[in-house]
């Protein structure tokens, strides 16, 4: 999973980048607003939870709940936007929203998956991770 929230944390970080520097490329913008970098922030916790991972797998529980969170709370508060804007396609807020509810949904609905598959994996007594139990130790 880590390897899905490093992905995950880098198209969030480029949706939010994008959507501040060069916003017309999602829709209609006024201007440059700071609000549009919150799905990079949101991204960026994302990232540094895969990393995390990456370097300490012994924090991977931890880090993956954390990261499941983050996308929990990025999926609910991309619906800020649309409930003060509407379904309007045209703006660049409503689409950077509905990019980010997209992403935050998927990378949660793969972390569920894989706590849910790891869940059974511990009750019927197999390693948590595939590449547990191979190696020269065995």
């Amino acid at each position: 999973m880590e390897r899905f929230a490093i992905l995950f944390g880098v198209l969030l970080c480029g949706l939010g980048l994008v959507g501040y520097f060069s916003p017309d490329t999602l829709g209609k913008s006024d201007a440059r607003s700071p609000t549009a970098l919150i799905p990079a922030g949101v991204g960026v916790i994302l990232l540094i939870c895969g990393l995390v991972v990456t370097a300490a797998p012994k924090a991977r529980k931890h880090a993956m709940h954390l990261a499941a969170a983050v996308a929990l709370l990025g999926a609910i508060g991309g619906f800020m936007p649309i409930r003060s804007h509407g379904l309007d396609f045209e703006k660049a807020s409503v689409v950077s929203s509905v990019i980010m509810i997209a992403l935050c949904a998927i990378f949660l609905i793969l972390c569920i998956r894989s706590f849910v598959l790891i869940r059974i994996a511990r009750r019927e007594g197999l390693p948590d991770q595939p590449w547990q139990g191979e190696g020269p130790s065995r």
